[in-house]
């Protein structure tokens, strides 16, 4: 058995070892350490007006990337479009109707592209009022790893390199340590003779590399 202590300046990244190690047959998961970052919007979201023919008015505003919830929404929402002297909008969170709901009291309509209609949970052209009842954020971890014998280890009935998964507790930014040597059991690999490196990562349900903005990640993994 064999304790081994990494630390990743880089999502994703090969660590290599000095001196091979042995080959490993099960690997397990006992601790991981990071900083929790992630976005609510990926991807740059973009706010237009559309008048009563739905014809574009080329009132555009951009959101850019980032961790927004629903109180930092509110505010952010009605300021999209002051600098087109459009002053309809109306927020309010906490509401019987929902956490955060948007009133147009104007006479255009508002257009969401797709990565803000899909974080609110709602369709591209907004009604004159919008309830939102959360927004889409990350729930969970899924720890990666290169040594997993795919072929034997199945997540959702699919073939994986799922070394262990677990959910999101802290808040964004703030350095979280996750304890899972008692959540879970030792999991196939498939090496050869000995080892020269691993490869680490965390990614989203989809699949999706983390951007954890240059921070380091900590892995502590228990190998036969």
């Amino acid at each position: 058995m064999v304790v081994l202590t990494l630390v990743a300046q880089k999502n994703g990244e090969t660590v290599y070892f000095d001196e091979p190690i042995p080959q490993v047959h099960f690997m397990k998961l006992l601790s991981c350490s990071l900083y929790n970052s992630w976005d609510t919007l990926k991807n740059e979201g973009s706010v237009g007006l559309v008048d009563q023919k739905l014809n574009p008015s080329g009132a555009i505003s951009k959101l850019p990337a980032g961790h927004y919830d629903l109180v930092i929404l509110a505010k952010k929402i009605p300021e999209l479009f002051s600098k087109y002297s459009y002053n309809g909008l109306e927020t309010e969170t906490n509401t019987p109707l929902g956490q955060l709901v948007i009133r147009n009291f104007g006479a255009k309509q508002i257009s969401l592209d797709q990565d803000l209609a899909k974080l609110f949970r709602t369709v591209q052209k907004l009604p004159l009022i919008t309830a939102i009842k959360r927004v889409i954020t990350t729930t969970a971890y899924f720890i990666h790893c290169d040594l997993i014998d795919g072929n034997n280890n199945l997540f959702n009935g699919k073939k994986s390199k799922l070394l262990a998964k677990f959910d999101v507790v802290g808040k964004p930014y703030e350095k979280v340590r996750y304890d899972t040597s008692l959540q879970f059991s030792f999991r196939d690999c498939s090496t050869d003779s000995h080892v020269n490196s691993i490869t680490l990562s965390v990614r989203d349900q989809d699949g999706e590399l983390f951007d954890f903005k240059g921070m380091p990640i900590e892995f502590e993994l228990e190998l036969i």
